[in-house]
């Protein structure tokens, strides 16, 4: 904050290459990193939703600890029950529970354990895998930094730079 000098201008190929790896590895770990919800028999039922569009699918795998009876109930936008289910699991059990979706819009689901502790992975597969986008944005950016790299080392390596010394 203090200094008074300049810093050189940054070049637009490291601009790119910087931009292109950083949306490389923002899009990694949108998709690589899921992390497990605990669910406590004590806790209200558990609640999220996502958007979703035609041809979705909530993929939800939960594994209890003690033996429980699980309930799955999925809500859309006007708070309807759009599918439900009760599973009785033993201890150490897992279920997958798969629901695709027919119309677009805000779906809510709720999992109710009654009284067992579990643990809960939700994905949700895209149809149209339009969450994939930035990769190719990535990479093209990452690439073209990395092309304008190579065509301003060759101009640099014609330029020969000589100094002057003063005794």
């Amino acid at each position: 904050m203090g200094g008074g000098g300049a810093a050189p201008k940054m070049k637009m190929s490291d601009a790119l290459i910087l931009t292109g790896v950083t949306i490389l590895v923002g899009s990694l770990f949108m998709h690589a990193w899921v992390t497990p919800i605990q669910i406590n028999g004590e806790d209200p039922p558990y609640t999220n939703g996502a958007s979703m569009m035609n041809g979705d699918v909530f993929v939800m795998n939960l594994a209890v600890v003690n033996e429980s009876t699980v309930r799955f109930v999925l809500y859309d936008e006007s708070d309807s029950i759009v599918d439900a289910e009760t599973v009785t699991l033993a201890s150490g059990g897992e279920v997958e529970q798969r629901y695709e979706i027919s119309e677009g819009g805000y779906y809510t689901y709720e999992i109710d354990t009654k009284g067992g502790d579990g643990t809960l992975e939700i994905d949700i597969e895209r149809k149209y895998m339009i969450d994939m986008l930035p990769f190719p944005i990535g990479g093209f950016l990452l690439a073209y930094g990395l092309y304008q790299r190579d065509d301003e080392g060759d101009e640099n390596e014609s330029e020969v730079l000589d100094a002057e010394l003063d005794a």
